[in-house]
C-alpha cells in the first residue's frame, strides 16, 4: 500500500463513521478553543501590564536626595547630601552611559481656570522630560528646549486636572494661572494607567519648564534627579558614572551607593516580568491540561473505533495489508481529525475572544474609558500554530495506542468477529 492508498482508505473510514467524526472533533475543537483562550488571556494581561509600566518611562532611574554612610576626605558619615540644577549640566556633560537627565522640582501650588480651581502638583522639569517618563500627549505639545531656556510661561496639564479644570472645553492654548502667575497651556497629557508614580499621579500634576519655576520659588536644589541610560545592559554601569561624578561634586566616596537612593525601571520591571511569566506559565499548565483531556476523548472514540472495524482491519490484513500499513492508517486518521478539529476550534475561539471584547482590568482601577489597559483577548496565528503542534502531538501519542492495537490484531480472528 501506497500513501496515496493509506490517505483515501482513511478518509473513507471518517466518512463511514460520521458519529464518531464529529464526536472527535469535537473533543478536539474544545481543546484547542480553550487553549487558545488561555494562551490569548495571559497575552492579554502582560500587555496591560507592559502598557502600565511604559507610563512611568523607558528605562527610568530616579535619584532621590540622600546622605553619605561612609567617611571620605575627612568629613564624618551621616551628612546630607542635595542635590542641585548644575548637577544635572555634569551628568550630561560626563556620563556617556546616560542619554539624557532632567532635573525635577516639584511643589504643590494652587491653579486656577477662571472660577476653578484646585491645588495640584507643578513638576518643574527639563524638555528632555517628556522622553524620559513617557509623557504621551492627548492634545498639543510638550515645552521645547527654547521655552525652557527663555524660561517661557507655558504649562503641559496631566489628564484629569484638565478634567477637573476645563470639562471638555479644549485647554491648549488658553491660560491658568498658577500661585497667580499667568501661564499658556501647551499640551495636555493622554491618561496615564501607570501601575508606579511619585509624589502624586501625573494625571493630576503639571508640567513647567525648571528655569520658570525659579519665578515662584528657589529652585537651587532639586526635588530628584531623573535619568535614562542608553540601554538597559548599561543601567549598572551607567549608575557608577552617575556616582562618580556626584562623589567629586559633593565629596563622598563613590562605592557609597547609601549617598543617594536610586528608584530603577528594571527593578519594578523585572517584578512585573516574574508576576506576568508565573501568570503565562499557569495559563499554560491548565491549557495544556485541557489539551491532553482532548486527547485522551481522541484515544477513547480511536479505541472503539478499533473495536467496531475488526472486520475491515482483518480482510486489509488478509489482501496483504501488513502491520505497519494498519499503523499508520490509525494515526492518518487521527491527525486528519485533529487538523479538522484544530482549525474549527481556532474560528470558534475567534468568535469567543471578538464577542468578549476587552475584561476590565486597570482602565477600571484608572477610571479610564479609552479601555487601552483592559484585558484583550487576541487570537493569532504563532498561539493557534502553537496550540495546533501541543494537540497534534498529544492526539498521535494517544492515537498511538488504538492505532498500535489496530495493528496487532491477528487477521483470522479478526475476520470470526462479529
Amino acid at each position: 500500500m501506497n500513501v496515496r492508498s493509506i490517505i483515501r482508505l482513511s478518509w473513507q473510514a471518517i466518512a463511514r463513521n460520521p458519529v464518531r467524526t464529529v464526536m472527535t472533533i469535537l473533543g478536539v475543537t474544545w481543546g484547542i478553543m480553550a487553549f487558545m483562550i488561555l494562551m490569548a488571556y495571559g497575552d492579554g494581561f502582560s500587555r496591560a501590564m507592559h502598557i502600565g509600566m511604559s507610563y512611568l518611562g523607558d528605562q527610568v532611574v530616579v535619584v532621590w536626595n540622600g546622605q553619605t554612610s561612609k567617611q571620605a576626605g575627612g568629613l564624618k558619615a551621616g551628612r546630607a547630601l542635595r542635590m542641585e540644577k548644575r548637577d544635572v549640566d555634569l551628568v550630561r556633560a560626563n556620563a556617556p552611559l546616560i542619554r539624557q537627565a532632567s532635573g525635577e522640582v516639584f511643589r504643590r501650588y494652587k491653579i486656577q481656570y477662571g472660577q476653578r480651581y484646585t491645588t495640584a502638583g507643578i513638576r518643574a522639569v527639563s524638555a528632555c522630560y517628556e522622553k524620559i517618563r513617557g509623557m504621551y500627549l492627548a492634545d498639543g505639545r510638550f515645552f521645547t528646549p527654547e521655552e525652557e531656556r527663555q524660561m517661557a510661561r507655558v504649562v503641559v496639564l496631566g489628564h484629569d486636572l484638565k478634567e477637573q479644570l476645563f470639562s471638555q472645553m479644549p485647554a491648549v492654548g488658553r491660560e491658568v494661572k498658577i500661585r497667580g502667575i499667568r501661564f499658556r497651556v501647551v499640551g495636555v497629557l493622554r491618561k496615564k494607567i501607570s501601575i508606579s508614580n511619585y509624589f502624586q499621579p501625573d494625571d493630576r500634576s503639571a508640567m513647567i519648564p525648571i528655569e520658570t519655576m525659579a519665578v515662584m520659588t528657589d529652585t537651587r536644589y532639586l526635588s530628584v534627579m531623573v535619568w535614562q541610560p542608553v540601554a538597559g545592559q548599561f543601567e549598572t554601569a551607567a549608575e557608577r558614572q552617575f556616582f562618580q561624578i556626584m562623589a567629586e561634586r559633593h565629596h563622598f566616596d563613590p562605592a557609597d551607593d547609601k549617598a543617594f537612593d536610586l528608584n530603577r525601571f528594571s527593578e519594578l520591571q523585572s517584578i512585573i516580568d516574574g508576576f506576568t511569566g508565573a501568570i503565562n506559565i499557569t495559563v499554560l499548565l491548565v491549557g495544556v491540561i485541557t489539551l491532553c483531556i482532548g486527547g485522551v476523548g481522541v484515544m477513547n472514540i480511536m479505541l472503539l473505533s478499533v473495536r467496531s472495524r475488526r472486520r475491515e482491519i482483518g480482510t486489509l490484513r488478509a489482501l496483504g495489508a501488513k502491520r505497519r500499513h494498519v499503523l499508520v492508517q490509525f494515526l492518518c486518521e487521527t491527525f486528519i481529525l485533529t487538523l479538522a478539529g484544530g482549525a474549527t476550534g481556532y474560528l470558534l475561539a475567534s468568535l469567543v475572544a471578538w464577542l468578549i471584547g476587552g475584561i476590565p482590568f486597570l482602565s477600571n482601577i484608572f477610571q479610564d474609558t479609552s479601555g487601552q489597559g483592559d484585558i484583550y483577548l487576541i487570537i493569532t496565528i504563532p498561539a493557534f500554530i502553537i496550540s495546533l503542534t501541543v494537540l497534534g502531538g498529544i492526539s498521535l501519542l494517544f492515537g498511538a495506542w488504538p492505532a498500535r492495537q489496530a495493528a496487532h490484531l491477528d487477521p483470522i480472528e479478526a475476520l470470526r468477529y462479529e
